[in-house]
Protein backbone atom coordinates (compact mmCIF):
# COMPACT_ATOMS: atom_id res chain seq x y z
CA UNK A 1 0.00 0.00 0.00
CA UNK A 2 1.42 3.36 -1.03
CA UNK A 3 0.96 6.72 0.65
CA UNK A 4 -2.03 8.70 -0.64
CA UNK A 5 -1.03 11.22 -3.30
CA UNK A 6 -2.78 14.52 -4.03
CA UNK A 7 -2.46 15.49 -7.69
CA UNK A 8 -4.20 17.41 -10.46
CA UNK A 9 -7.30 15.73 -11.81
CA UNK A 10 -7.01 13.98 -15.17
CA UNK A 11 -9.86 13.45 -17.64
CA UNK A 12 -9.61 9.72 -16.92
CA UNK A 13 -10.46 10.45 -13.24
CA UNK A 14 -13.86 11.91 -14.08
CA UNK A 15 -15.90 8.67 -13.76
CA UNK A 16 -14.48 7.99 -10.28
CA UNK A 17 -14.92 11.63 -9.22
CA UNK A 18 -18.53 11.63 -10.40
CA UNK A 19 -19.22 8.37 -8.57
CA UNK A 20 -17.78 9.81 -5.32
CA UNK A 21 -19.91 12.92 -5.79
CA UNK A 22 -23.06 10.84 -6.42
CA UNK A 23 -22.41 8.92 -3.20
CA UNK A 24 -21.69 12.09 -1.21
CA UNK A 25 -24.10 14.81 -2.34
CA UNK A 26 -27.86 14.98 -2.80
CA UNK A 27 -27.48 17.07 -5.97
CA UNK A 28 -24.23 16.06 -7.69
CA UNK A 29 -22.87 17.92 -10.69
CA UNK A 30 -23.65 16.54 -14.14
CA UNK A 31 -20.86 15.44 -16.45
CA UNK A 32 -21.41 18.63 -18.48
CA UNK A 33 -20.88 20.80 -15.39
CA UNK A 34 -17.77 18.83 -14.46
CA UNK A 35 -16.31 19.25 -17.95
CA UNK A 36 -17.09 22.98 -17.91
CA UNK A 37 -15.45 23.38 -14.49
CA UNK A 38 -12.37 21.41 -15.52
CA UNK A 39 -11.96 23.59 -18.62
CA UNK A 40 -12.19 26.83 -16.64
CA UNK A 41 -8.94 28.80 -16.32
CA UNK A 42 -10.10 29.83 -12.83
CA UNK A 43 -10.42 26.31 -11.42
CA UNK A 44 -8.03 24.12 -9.48
CA UNK A 45 -9.20 20.51 -9.30
CA UNK A 46 -7.26 17.90 -7.36
CA UNK A 47 -7.80 14.25 -6.51
CA UNK A 48 -6.46 12.11 -3.71
CA UNK A 49 -5.14 8.91 -5.25
CA UNK A 50 -4.71 5.81 -3.16
CA UNK A 51 -3.24 2.61 -4.63
CA UNK A 52 -4.11 3.73 -8.15
CA UNK A 53 -7.72 4.67 -7.35
CA UNK A 54 -9.36 8.00 -6.58
CA UNK A 55 -10.55 8.28 -2.97
CA UNK A 56 -11.47 11.96 -2.91
CA UNK A 57 -11.42 15.26 -4.74
CA UNK A 58 -11.54 19.02 -4.26
CA UNK A 59 -12.43 21.82 -6.63
CA UNK A 60 -11.49 25.42 -5.98
CA UNK A 61 -12.44 28.48 -8.02
CA UNK A 62 -9.77 31.19 -7.90
CA UNK A 63 -10.81 34.73 -8.76
CA UNK A 64 -8.73 37.79 -7.87
CA UNK A 65 -7.68 37.34 -4.24
CA UNK A 66 -10.44 34.90 -3.33
CA UNK A 67 -10.63 31.12 -3.40
CA UNK A 68 -13.98 29.37 -3.21
CA UNK A 69 -14.12 25.67 -2.43
CA UNK A 70 -16.77 24.58 -4.91
CA UNK A 71 -16.73 20.88 -4.14
CA UNK A 72 -14.99 18.46 -1.81
CA UNK A 73 -15.85 14.82 -1.27
CA UNK A 74 -14.24 11.61 -0.03
CA UNK A 75 -15.49 8.08 -0.66
CA UNK A 76 -17.80 7.22 2.28
CA UNK A 77 -15.74 4.14 3.20
CA UNK A 78 -12.50 6.21 3.21
CA UNK A 79 -13.72 9.05 5.45
CA UNK A 80 -12.31 10.01 8.86
CA UNK A 81 -8.71 9.39 7.73
CA UNK A 82 -7.65 13.00 7.17
CA UNK A 83 -8.17 12.92 3.40
CA UNK A 84 -10.42 16.00 3.25
CA UNK A 85 -7.88 17.91 5.36
CA UNK A 86 -5.09 16.79 3.01
CA UNK A 87 -7.09 17.92 -0.01
CA UNK A 88 -7.81 21.37 1.47
CA UNK A 89 -4.22 21.87 2.57
CA UNK A 90 -2.89 20.77 -0.85
CA UNK A 91 -5.27 23.14 -2.66
CA UNK A 92 -4.24 26.07 -0.46
CA UNK A 93 -0.54 25.23 -0.85
CA UNK A 94 -0.79 24.95 -4.65
CA UNK A 95 0.95 27.81 -6.51
CA UNK A 96 -2.38 28.58 -8.22
CA UNK A 97 -3.73 29.64 -4.79
CA UNK A 98 -0.76 31.85 -3.90
CA UNK A 99 -2.66 35.12 -4.37
CA UNK A 100 -5.69 34.12 -2.33
CA UNK A 101 -6.31 36.20 0.77
CA UNK A 102 -9.58 34.54 1.76
CA UNK A 103 -11.15 31.12 1.20
CA UNK A 104 -14.91 30.58 1.18
CA UNK A 105 -17.08 27.49 1.29
CA UNK A 106 -20.65 26.48 2.02
CA UNK A 107 -21.59 23.62 4.32
CA UNK A 108 -24.83 22.12 5.54
CA UNK A 109 -25.52 23.04 9.18
CA UNK A 110 -26.35 19.35 9.74
CA UNK A 111 -22.91 18.21 8.51
CA UNK A 112 -21.24 18.32 11.91
CA UNK A 113 -18.18 16.33 10.81
CA UNK A 114 -17.36 18.74 7.98
CA UNK A 115 -18.04 21.75 10.20
CA UNK A 116 -15.63 20.41 12.83
CA UNK A 117 -12.96 19.92 10.16
CA UNK A 118 -13.42 23.44 8.79
CA UNK A 119 -13.36 24.90 12.33
CA UNK A 120 -10.08 23.06 13.01
CA UNK A 121 -8.58 24.59 9.87
CA UNK A 122 -9.50 28.11 11.01
CA UNK A 123 -12.69 28.70 9.01
CA UNK A 124 -15.31 30.80 10.78
CA UNK A 125 -19.03 31.14 10.08
CA UNK A 126 -19.60 34.41 8.25
CA UNK A 127 -23.07 34.10 6.78
CA UNK A 128 -26.10 32.04 5.87
CA UNK A 129 -27.37 31.17 2.40
CA UNK A 130 -31.11 30.44 2.75
CA UNK A 131 -32.36 27.28 1.00
CA UNK A 132 -28.95 26.88 -0.69
CA UNK A 133 -29.28 23.11 -0.85
CA UNK A 134 -33.00 23.17 -1.56
CA UNK A 135 -33.81 21.15 1.53
CA UNK A 136 -31.45 23.01 3.86
CA UNK A 137 -29.71 26.37 4.30
CA UNK A 138 -25.95 26.63 3.95
CA UNK A 139 -23.53 28.17 6.38
CA UNK A 140 -20.96 30.35 4.63
CA UNK A 141 -17.55 29.78 6.18
CA UNK A 142 -14.49 31.92 5.57
CA UNK A 143 -10.79 31.40 6.17
CA UNK A 144 -8.66 34.54 6.28
CA UNK A 145 -5.23 33.61 4.91
CA UNK A 146 -3.64 37.01 5.51
CA UNK A 147 -2.64 36.15 9.07
CA UNK A 148 -1.95 32.48 8.43
CA UNK A 149 1.59 31.32 7.79
CA UNK A 150 2.11 29.83 4.31
CA UNK A 151 3.63 26.37 4.17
Amino acid sequence: MTEPLVRLIRPSDLPAVMEITRRSLLRPWSEAVWREELASPFGLYLVLEEDGGVSGHIGVKLIADEAHIMTIAVRPERRRRGFARSLIEAALADPASAGARRVYLEVRPSNTGARALYDSLGFVETGLRPAYYGDEDALLMTLDLRNRPRR
